[in-house]
C-alpha cells in the first residue's frame, strides 16, 4: 500500500514539474527584464484604454461640431448673399417708391383727391359744375383676403371737346389709381361747350 502511494506521488511531482519548466528562471537577469517588459506593456495597454478612449470620443465630438459649424456658416453666407441682392434691388427701386406708394395711399385722402381733381380741371381749361365723393366702401369681415377699400365720386364739368379729352387723359394718367365706371358727354347749356359727367372709383390700402 505504501509503495502504491509513493508511485502516485512520484507521478504527481513529475506532472507539476513540467509546468514549472515552462516558467522563466526569475533568478536569470534576462528573464527578469523580459518579465518587467511584458508587465509594463500590459499595464500601458490598460492605461491606454482608459486614457485614449475619452480622447477619441472628444475628437469625434469636436469633428462633428466642426462639420455642423461649417454647414451653419455656409447657410449664413447664403442668407447674407440673398440679403445683399435684395438690398441692391431695393436701392434700384428706391427712386420709384414714391410713385408706387402714391398710386394706392394708405388712407382715403378724400380732400386731397378732390383738390387734385379741381387742379386737373383748371389746368385742362374746363369748368366744374359738380364734384362729390360718396361713402367709403367698408371691407366685409367675410372677405379677409381683401386688402384695400374704395370710394366712388361723381364729376360734372363744361368745356370744349379738346379740353374735356385733356382732362380725362390727365385723370387716367395721374399717380393715384382711378377707374372710370361711367362717362357721358352731351351738349351744354352754354353755347359752343359740351358737358361731361363721369362716375369713378378711387382705391386705398387698409
Amino acid at each position: 500500500m505504501n509503495k502504491t502511494n509513493k508511485i502516485k506521488e512520484t507521478f504527481k511531482n513529475i506532472k507539476i514539474s513540467k509546468y514549472f519548466e515552462l516558467l522563466p528562471d526569475f533568478k536569470n537577469e534576462n528573464a527578469q527584464k523580459f518579465t518587467s517588459l511584458v508587465l509594463t506593456i500590459v499595464a500601458l495597454s490598460f492605461l491606454g484604454l482608459f486614457a485614449v478612449g475619452p480622447t477619441l470620443s472628444t475628437i469625434a465630438r469636436l469633428n462633428k461640431e466642426l462639420a455642423d459649424n461649417k454647414r451653419t456658416d455656409q447657410e449664413l453666407q447664403q442668407k447674407i448673399s440673398n440679403l445683399s441682392i435684395l438690398q441692391q434691388k431695393y436701392n434700384s427701386l428706391l427712386g420709384d417708391l414714391p410713385v408706387i406708394l402714391s398710386s394706392i395711399p394708405s388712407n382715403s385722402e378724400v380732400p386731397l383727391f378732390l383738390a387734385q381733381i379741381q387742379s386737373l380741371a383748371r389746368s385742362s381749361g374746363i369748368e366744374i359744375t359738380s364734384l362729390q365723393s360718396f361713402q367709403i366702401e367698408a371691407v366685409s369681415p367675410k372677405n379677409t383676403n381683401k386688402k384695400y377699400s374704395s370710394y366712388s365720386f361723381t364729376f360734372s364739368a363744361n368745356g370744349s371737346y379738346e379740353n374735356i379729352s385733356k382732362f380725362i387723359s390727365s385723370l387716367l394718367t395721374m399717380q393715384r389709381i382711378v377707374l372710370i365706371d361711367n362717362l357721358s358727354i352731351s351738349k351744354s347749356n352754354q353755347t359752343g361747350l359740351l358737358q361731361t359727367t363721369l362716375r369713378g372709383v378711387v382705391y386705398f390700402k387698409e
